[in-house]
């Protein structure tokens, strides 16, 4: 179970961790989506990010970081 993440004398919440990996699983999705050419059928790209960002960081908090 992971607590505070420690940098220095500096502590962060475990959801940063969270976060930086779901964004960067989001930057992937949207690269993979825009080579393939999917990304022509979502209506709002703006939006979708964001959907797409809460997934991936209700995904890995529910099943990799569980706290």
């Amino acid at each position: 179970m992971p607590h505070e993440l420690a940098w220095g004398d500096i502590y962060f919440s475990p959801l940063l961790a969270v976060l930086i990996l779901a964004l960067v699983a989001t930057w992937v999705t949207v690269i993979v989506l825009n080579k393939t050419k999917l990304s022509r059928f979502v209506a709002f790209p703006s939006l979708t990010f964001l959907a797409v960002l809460v997934m991936y960081v209700v995904a890995i908090d529910s099943f990799y970081l569980r706290f």
